[in-house]
C-alpha cells in the first residue's frame, strides 16, 4: 500500500508525533511504501490568496496533489486544537483539495447543483490527540470537529472508507494507555489493505 502521511504539529517532542512514528513504524513492518507531509516542518502556508481562488498555479499545490494521486491511503495525524484541526492542516484542506481536483459541482436542474468527490485517493486514517476527555467531546459538543472533517472534507471530496483513532485526554492519562494507543495506531498501520 501508498501511504501518505499528512502531518500537523509544531513539537517533535509530543505524544502527536510519537503517534506519526508509531505509524510509519507499522507500515515499515507490513512493507507499506510511506511519504510524508509535515506541515510545519514544511513552512507550509496556509492563507489561501485570491489568485488561488481561481486556480492559478501554485507548484508546491501540485506536488501535494500528485502525493495524493499516488497515495492508496491518505492518514491525518493532528491534534485537536479548539474542537478543530490546527490552522496549518485547515488551510492545507483549503488550497490542495480545490475545486476541480477534489470535488466539482454538476448542475441537476435550472439553479439547482450537487457536490460530486473526485479525490482520486478513497481511502483514509484520520488520528487525532485529544487534551479532553471522550465524554466531553462526544455528549457536550457532538463531537462537531469530527464530523467536519469525515463529512464536511473527507466525505465531501468522494473519500468512500475512512478509519477514525481518537486518542482521548492525552496529557493527563497514564503512559500504559499511551502506549496502548501507540500499539493500535502501529497494529492499523500493519493492517491497511
Amino acid at each position: 500500500m501508498n501511504c501518505l502521511i499528512v502531518y500537523a504539529h509544531p513539537k517533535t517532542s509530543s505524544f502527536t508525533h510519537a503517534l506519526k512514528s508509531a505509524f510509519i513504524k507499522g507500515a515499515n513492518e507490513a512493507s507499506h511504501s510511506v511519504k510524508s507531509i509535515d506541515l510545519y516542518a514544511e513552512r507550509f502556508d496556509p492563507l489561501l490568496r485570491t489568485p488561488e481562488l481561481h486556480g492559478a498555479d501554485n507548484p508546491e499545490i501540485q506536488r501535494y496533489q500528485e502525493m495524493i494521486r499516488w497515495a492508496d491511503w491518505m492518514i491525518f495525524i493532528y491534534p485537536v486544537w479548539w474542537f478543530g484541526a490546527p490552522a496549518v492542516l485547515e488551510g492545507w484542506f483549503e488550497k490542495v483539495f480545490s475545486s476541480g481536483f477534489a470535488f466539482h459541482y454538476k448542475k441537476l436542474i435550472g439553479r439547482i447543483s450537487v457536490p460530486v468527490g473526485l479525490l482520486p485517493c478513497k481511502k483514509a486514517v484520520v488520528i487525532e490527540s485529544y487534551g479532553g476527555p471522550a465524554w466531553a467531546a462526544r455528549w457536550i459538543y457532538g463531537n462537531w470537529g469530527w464530523k467536519r472533517i469525515r463529512k464536511g472534507i473527507l466525505k465531501f471530496c468522494g473519500v468512500k472508507k475512512i478509519i477514525h483513532v481518537p486518542c482521548w485526554f492525552v496529557p493527563f492519562t497514564t503512559d500504559g494507555v499511551r502506549r496502548r494507543y501507540l500499539k493500535k495506531v502501529q497494529k492499523l498501520a500493519k493492517r491497511l489493505k
